[in-house]
């Protein structure tokens, strides 16, 4: 009785810290985490919708991930998914290699049965590193074959400085120079990737929720952005995914919404887990810089007419161009008076269906195209009888 006794006194107290691991408490330690002279290795703000950058710095520098690479584990497990292979109510059986992870994680049991949806939570809210190998596991069938699809998709996806070697982002203690690593642009492509399904949106903005288990009662989320009770919260945030490991100090992939303009930033190497200078801290600055410096502003709305696009052999020698969807542009403020429309048109021979594409609308800014919409014939054009090229009276 005092053996489990005891046993249960440490469950609990080591529940907490564990939840809370992946933030951390202290300074990060660890040659690895090279300051810049501003509290972190390498930063990148991205606006997602028109993929403008709007700061960088050490951004192509391929830097250990600790657990952001579980974006590119839950990105493959959607698109799974998505296209059928995997459902959510499908089962994994935890292998021994899964509960024993370590780090942040939910405390799975060897041989326990687990539906797909309740480790994609864990693994999204908690960052629980046990999660993330089972799902590897049920989806890849081993940590190296689900690490060979991990890459697969980076390559995709065009990620040049990428390298996965496991779903969860632990360092290696065997061999220290098999670390995921990716770098800060790589990351926010691949964040951007993963809350295009509404499921992980949801998931990422959870600061915390019940997860019943026989030693969890709850999961926690690691980011503070998304926290109300976190000194760095920040009321805009809608996410993604923290990272912490010793060689990678504190890391962030977040994003951030407000008055149209979703942001995406990434932080490497931050090293106290709190304050100013912490990843939390130095996201919120870099958001709240952007979003004070540039607007969102939509120079031409769908519908609107954009030029006459010229007709060859048509009963009319133009059509009229119509932009099939908003020109949204993103531009610092004060500059919304310097854009210019222009509308560049495809050769078109009659006859012309209305709704049939005939070019494109373009925004540009001191020369450079910020924006682009499809333009569209806003009529039919019949095709002119053969006789009126002889006798055009």
């Amino acid at each position: 009785m005092k053996r489990w006794f005891a046993a249960l006194l440490v469950i609990t107290l080591a529940l907490p810290l564990a939840a809370q691991n992946e933030e951390g408490t202290g300074t990060a330690q660890g040659s690895a985490v090279d300051s810049t002279g501003k509290g972190y290795t390498a930063a990148y703000v991205i606006e997602s919708s028109t993929k403008r950058v709007l700061f960088a710095e050490n951004e192509h520098r391929p830097l250990p991930t600790a657990s952001m690479a579980k974006m590119m584990t839950l990105l493959i497990t959607m698109e799974e998914i998505r296209d059928g292979r995997l459902k959510w109510d499908d089962t994994v059986q935890v292998s021994a290699k899964a509960s024993k992870m370590g780090g942040s994680q939910i405390y799975l049991r060897a041989a326990s049965v687990w539906p797909i949806k309740n480790l994609v939570i864990a693994t999204m809210i908690q960052s629980a590193n046990d999660a993330a190998q089972a799902l590897a596991e049920k989806i890849g069938g081993s940590t190296e074959a689900f690490a060979d699809m991990m890459n697969q998709r980076a390559a995709d996806l065009g990620l040049e400085h990428t390298k996965f070697y496991d779903p969860h982002g632990l360092p290696n203690s065997a061999d220290p120079s098999r670390i995921n690593t990716m770098c800060a642009h790589d990351l926010a492509i691949l964040g951007m990737e993963v809350m295009k399904y509404p499921f992980m949106r949801q998931l990422a903005v959870i600061p915390e929720m019940e997860f019943r288990n026989a030693t969890l009662q709850r999961i926690y989320n690691p980011n503070h952005l998304v926290n109300p009770r976190k000194e760095n919260y920040m009321e805009s945030a809608t996410g993604i995914k923290t990272g912490y490991s010793a060689p990678a100090g504190y890391c962030i992939t977040a994003s951030a919404k407000r008055n149209g303009m979703e942001l995406v930033g990434v932080v490497m190497g931050a090293k106290p887990s709190k304050g100013p200078l912490s990843s939390f801290g130095i996201a919120g600055r870099l958001f709240n810089e952007a979003f004070t410096q540039y607007r969102m502003v939509t120079p031409v709305k769908m519908g609107a007419v954009v030029g006459q696009a010229n007709v060859t052999g048509g009963q009319t020698a133009t059509v009229p161009a119509v932009a099939s969807s908003d020109a949204g542009a993103l531009v610092k403020r004060g500059e919304e008076k310097g854009l210019q429309v222009s509308f560049a048109g495809n050769a078109l021979t009659a006859p012309v269906k209305k709704g049939q594409p005939v070019g494109n609308v373009v925004v540009t800014a001191n020369g450079q195209t910020i924006a682009k919409a499809p333009a569209v014939a806003g009529a039919d054009i019949a095709k002119q009888s053969w006789w009126k090229s002889f006798w055009p009276f």
